[in-house]
Parts: structure tokens; sequence; C-alpha cells
């Protein structure tokens, strides 16, 4: 009798439990697997602070300022030259499955390029690290190591995570990153523990990192590399130039700053680089938890564009934009106000950026941010060039500014308004460019959550 009872209540509760869930599902406008990506993007964001807390504590600030300036140049260069390989490999793939065709040949085409890429970045960096990285990382060898190491790194995490978010694996994509920044946090608190004071270390960690990310996302994983039939390498360079155009471009516009006051700074201020990075750390605080948001964007204003919905496309941009606007304005203020005392108190450092300067960089990245939203609705309407040509042109009025303020002592300053010039200039093109597509209502094409998710900027 109770065995009875019991069964009817559990199946009394299941079917409204189960329509709730339903029911949620049908009102979620975000696309499965969002949730668990966005998780994962903020893990390894937030073990990025932490990653740069510890060494902050631990090397002298010549050293941090070094490893800051890998740190920037991985990203700049792995990142932008191995994303717009994901984002190939994440729409080939996802073409493929969609028509019931094995996605192997393709995926081993994209192995093949990763692998070329790779060798070209590791010879240029070797041939010219005299004239390049010895400058850039001090001189320090083992972090010259590290960045050729880092760039092989990069091609196998990007390889990875394409073909894991193509094949809708959003639980091992978003483990990659959560693995990938652990793995950087747990190695610098050994390192500190051990009171490692040299600068080597700490860069190999980070180059290291994402072959760890690799391996346990792809742990268990079956059917990725399913038989099929032969790919052309037009199934994944169609749209490469344009998109290795942009995404270079922007992260060079990102990660950058860092660069520029090591080169600018040079000998004389050995330390300028690391405090500069720190300040920029804290002032793009709201960036790193835009890429939540950015991995569900794109295919949101894609599904709205491709039902011809461009005044449901409008307002729902619009309202994206205004939220972004209205949340940057406050964290520009605070910026301003707690910058420099976050910095210090989180970095350990009594060497911190100004309010000024902490208020032009938060001011950097809400422009910065609006911008991306507006060349993601470009991307949703098939303007993939518009928006390489926007971050490039981003990119020239970056450098021009910093030349043209030569007769500025303040290195910062000179960096800081290259940055809000450089965003201005994108924010006003991608605008001006996506009112100009939306008039013109142009064929669209579907994108996914696995292309949208390869697009975010800052991903790791």
């Amino acid at each position: 009798m109770n065995g009875s009872t019991s069964a009817k209540v559990g199946t009394s509760e299941a079917v409204p439990r189960s329509s709730l869930l339903a029911q949620l599902s049908d009102r979620n406008p975000l696309p499965p697997g969002a949730f668990v990506v966005g998780i994962g993007l903020g893990l390894s964001g937030l073990a990025t602070y932490v990653f740069f807390a510890i060494t902050s504590r631990v090397l002298d600030p010549a050293s941090y300022a070094a490893v800051g300036v890998l740190w920037s140049l991985l990203f700049a260069v792995g990142n932008g030259v191995m994303q717009p390989l994901e984002q190939e490999v994440a729409r080939a793939v996802a073409d493929r499955r969609a028509r019931g065709i094995g996605a192997g040949p393709v995926i081993r085409k994209a192995i093949s390029i990763g692998a070329a890429f790779t060798v070209i970045l590791v010879s240029v960096g070797i041939l010219t690290h005299t004239w390049v990285l010895d400058r850039l990382l001090d001189g320090r060898g083992e972090l010259v190591v590290a960045v050729l190491i880092g760039l092989a790194a990069f091609a196998a995490g990007h390889l990875a995570r394409g073909t894991l978010s193509s094949h809708g694996r959003f639980g091992a994509y978003a483990l990659f990153f959560a693995t990938d920044g652990v793995a950087r946090v747990v190695a610098a608190a050994v390192l500190g523990v051990a009171a490692v004071a040299a600068a080597g270390p700490y860069g190999l960690v980070l180059a290291l990192a994402p072959f760890v990310g690799v391996v346990v996302a792809l742990a268990g994983q079956r059917g990725l590399v399913a038989d099929g039939p032969p790919a052309a390498w037009g199934e994944l360079t169609r749209a490469l130039g344009w998109l290795l155009m942009g995404t270079v471009s922007l992260a060079l516009v990102v990660q950058g700053g860092t660069i520029a006051v090591q080169i600018l700074a040079g000998q004389s201020d050995e330390a300028a680089a690391g405090v500069f990075l720190n300040g920029l750390q804290v002032a793009r605080i709201p960036l790193f938890l835009f890429q939540a948001v950015l991995a569900s964007l794109l295919p949101r204003l894609s599904q709205l564009a491709g039902s011809g919905d461009l005044d449901h496309f409008g307002r729902s941009l619009g309202r994206l934009v205004r939220t972004i606007s209205l949340i940057g304005a406050v964290a520009i203020v605070a910026a301003i106000v707690a910058g420099p005392f976050v910095v210090s108190a989180v970095f350990g450092s009594a060497d911190v950026l100004g309010a000024l300067d902490m208020g032009l960089l938060a001011g950097t990245f809400v422009i910065i941010m609006v911008a991306i939203c507006l060349d993601q609705a470009l991307i949703a309407l098939s303007g993939h060039r518009l928006m390489a040509i926007g971050w490039a042109g981003a990119l020239a009025v970056l450098v021009g500014v910093i030349a043209a303020t030569a007769g500025i002592e303040d290195v910062f300053l000179r960096v800081e308004l290259g940055l809000v010039a450089a965003a201005v200039a994108a924010l006003v093109w991608m605008g001006g460019c996506l009112t100009l597509r939306m008039r013109h209502h142009p064929e669209v094409q579907a994108v996914s959550l696995a292309e949208a998710a390869a697009e975010t900027p800052l991903q790791d």
C-alpha cells in the first residue's frame, strides 16, 4: 500500500515539474548551451584575475611586467590568428552535421591549417626574436620559449573548442575554459608557495595550461571525427581572410595597450607595463562579464534577422546597447572613484594607475562592448567584411594617435588616448555600416551558438 502511494505521489509530482521545466525552456530566449558556456567563460575570466593576483605578489615589478606582456602577446597573436579557425570549424562542421554528413574530413583539414599557422608563427617568432620578442619580453629567453609553446597550445585549444561546440558538446566546451583557468591558478599557487620568484615558470604555466584544458575536455568524447565525403579547402577558407583581419585587429586593440606601454617605456621604466596591465584588468571587468552575454547574442540576432523581423532585431539590439551603456556609466564612475584602491587591493601593488587613467580605460571598454554588439549584428546580417574593416581601421587609429601624441610625456595617457580614439572609431564605423545594412535587408545566414561562442574576444 505504501509503495503504491509513493508511486502515485511521485507520478503526480513529476508531471507538473516536467511541465514547468518545459515552459521555462520555451520562454528561455537563450540558445541551448548558452548558460553553461557563460559559466565556463566566467570561470576562466576569474582565474585570470587570481593568477595575476598571485604572480604580482611573488615576482619583482620588472618580471611581473614581462609576464603580463607575454599574456598580452599570446592573446593578441595566438587568439587573434587561431580564433578565425575555430569560427570556420564551428561553421563548417555544424553545416555538415545539419546535412547528416560526417565531419571528420573537415576537422582533419582544419588540423592541417592550424599546424601550418603554428609553424609559420613560430618560425617568424624565431627569426625575429632579436628585434621583437627579446625587446618586448625584456630579453628573457625563457619567456620567448613560452610564447612559442603557447602559440601551439592556442592552436590546439581553438581546434578542440571549435570541434566540441560544433557538435553541441557545450559542457565539454565549458570544461575546457574551466580546466585551463584552474590549471593556471593551481600551478601559480604551487609556485608561489614554493617561493619561485623567476618569471620563466609562470610564463610556462600560461603557455601549457591550454594543453591541460584540451586533454580534460576531450577525455571520453566519442564520435567527433566521423567519416564523411572528402572536404574541399573551400569549406574552411571562404571567410578566413576577413575573419583573420577582424579578429587579429580586435585582439590587438583589446590587448595591445600593455604591449604599447612596454615599447614606449622601454628601459626607463621596466615596471610600467605591469602597472598598466593591473589597471587594465580591473577596468575591463565588465568586458569579461559581457562574454557570457555575447555567446548567446549572435544566434538570437541571427534568428530575428533570418526571419525578416528586422524591427524586433533593431529593438532587441537597442535594448542591449542601452543596458550596456547604463551599466558602463556606472562602471566608469566606479573605476574613477574606487579603481586605484581595487587595483592595489587585488594585486598588492603600491604603484597603480590614477583615477583619470582608470576612468579612460573603463570608458574605452564600455565603448568597445557597444561596438562589439554592433559588429555581432553586422555578422548576423552577413557583414563579416565590414566588421573586419572596422576593427582594422580602429587598430590604425590606435597606432596613429599614439604616434601623434609623442609630445606627451605621460606614456599611460598616450596609450589611453589611443585606445579611446580606436574604440570610438570602431563604434562609429559599426553603427554606420549597420544602419545601411539594415536598410538594404540583406540575405541572412543563420548563426549557431557554436559559431557565436567562437566570436568572443576575451575567451581565456
